[in-house]
C-alpha cells in the first residue's frame, strides 16, 4: 500500500496538473499536427500498416507511472531498504520536412524519477533526464522502408555530489511489407555511456490477424492487441523501463547506476477527443536489476523484488487519412 495520503505522492499530484496543461495545448496545435501527418499521405511513404483498428503511434504524450514497495537486495542484506518510485515521462515530435520519398524528424523527451525510501540509512532522491531525437525515413522501393536515428541525451540526481552526465542511442532499422496484414522488422540500436555500452540487433513481425486482434513480435515490446473498435483498445504485453544517474564517489571517481527493469501489464485504452487518447495500465515491474560500473570496473548487479505499478498517459495519435 502507498504511504502517500489519497495513494498519490506530491509528484502524481502535481504531474496531473501537468497533464491538463498538456491537453490544453495539444488542443490548439491538433490541427497543425494533423497537416504534417495528411504530408506523409500525399507522400509515397507508406505508415499505412493495416485497416485493422489497432491504434496507430504516439506523435505525444504525458505518462505517469508509480511503483510501490520495491526492496533492493544488496549481498543479500538482511532488512533490505524498499523504496516508491514514482516515473514521469513526456514527448513529442514533429516532421521537419516531408518529400516525395523522405522525411526527416524531430522531438524532444523528458523524464523525471522519484525514488523515495522508507529507509533513514537510505537517502531518497530523484533523476531528471532530458533528450533530443532526430530521425530520418526513407521509403526505397513499394515494400521497403528505412530508417535511422539519434538522440543525445543528459541526466542529473538530485545529490550534492552529482553532476549532469551524457548519454547517446542510435539505431538503424527497415521495415519489410509482405501484405496487409503482416510487416517485419529488422535493426540495430546502440546506446554509449559512460561505463558502459549496449548493442543489440533486433527482428521481429507484426501481424494483424483481422481488424481486432493484432500481434507484435518485435522485442523488447512484445504485445497482444485486442481493439473491439476505433475508439477502443486492450493491450497485453512488457516495455522495458529504467532510470540512469551519476554520482562522484569519495575518490573523485564517477560511478554510474543503470536501473533496468520489464514492465508486464494489462491496459485499457480509449479515445476521448479527437485523436487524443486516454491509457490506464497496471500490473507488476519485474526483472530488475541495479548494475552500478566505475571507469572500466562494473560490480556485480544488485537484484530488486518485483513491485505493482499503476500508470496514466495522454497521447496524441493524429489520424493518418489516404488521399482521395
Amino acid at each position: 500500500m502507498s504511504r502517500y495520503p489519497f495513494g498519490l505522492s506530491k509528484p502524481v499530484q502535481l504531474s496531473l496538473l501537468v497533464l491538463t496543461a498538456y491537453l490544453a495545448a495539444g488542443k490548439a496545435d491538433a490541427s497543425a499536427a494533423q497537416k504534417w501527418i495528411d504530408a506523409f499521405a500525399r507522400s509515397d511513404i507508406d505508415l499505412l500498416q493495416s485497416d485493422s483498428n489497432t491504434p496507430g503511434l504516439d506523435m505525444a504524450f504525458i505518462d505517469v507511472t508509480e511503483y510501490n514497495d520495491a526492496k533492493v537486495d544488496i549481498a543479500n542484506t538482511p532488512n533490505a531498504p524498499s523504496y516508491d518510485l514514482t516515473y514521469i515521462s513526456q514527448a513529442a515530435g514533429v516532421p521537419l520536412y516531408v518529400g516525395k520519398t523522405n522525411a526527416v524528424m524531430a522531438g524532444e523527451w523528458m523524464s523525471y524519477s522519484d525514488f523515495d525510501t522508507e529507509s533513514s540509512e537510505v537517502e531518497s532522491f530523484n533523476v531528471f533526464s532530458a533528450g533530443l531525437p532526430v530521425g530520418w525515413m526513407q521509403q526505397t522501393a513499394e515494400k521497403w522502408q528505412l530508417a535511422a536515428f539519434g538522440m543525445p541525451l543528459a541526466y542529473k540526481a538530485s545529490f550534492k555530489n552529482s553532476d549532469w552526465a551524457w548519454e547517446f542511442m542510435a539505431g538503424g532499422f527497415a521495415r519489410y511489407t509482405q501484405n496487409e496484414k503482416l510487416w517485419w522488422a529488422f535493426g540495430v540500436f546502440a546506446d554509449m555511456q559512460p561505463g558502459d555500452d549496449l548493442y543489440l540487433p533486433y527482428v521481429g513481425a507484426v501481424w494483424s490477424y483481422n481488424d481486432q486482434w493484432t500481434f507484435n513480435v518485435i522485442m523488447p515490446w512484445p504485445a497482444i492487441v485486442y481493439s473491439p473498435s476505433q475508439d477502443v483498445a486492450f493491450r497485453l504485453g512488457a516495455v522495458p523501463s529504467g532510470a540512469s544517474w551519476q554520482v562522484t564517489n569519495r575518490n573523485e571517481e564517477d560511478v554510474t547506476y543503470n536501473l533496468d527493469s520489464w514492465d508486464f501489464g494489462i491496459s485499457a485504452e480509449r479515445r476521448f477527443q479527437g485523436n487524443f487518447w486516454a491509457v490506464l495500465e497496471a500490473g507488476v515491474g519485474g526483472l530488475r536489476g541495479l548494475r552500478v560500473s566505475s571507469g572500466d570496473i562494473e560490480g556485480p548487479d544488485i537484484d530488486i523484488s518485483a513491485s505493482t505499478f499503476i500508470s496514466f498517459s495522454i497521447n496524441y495519435r493524429p489520424t493518418l487519412r489516404r488521399p482521395d
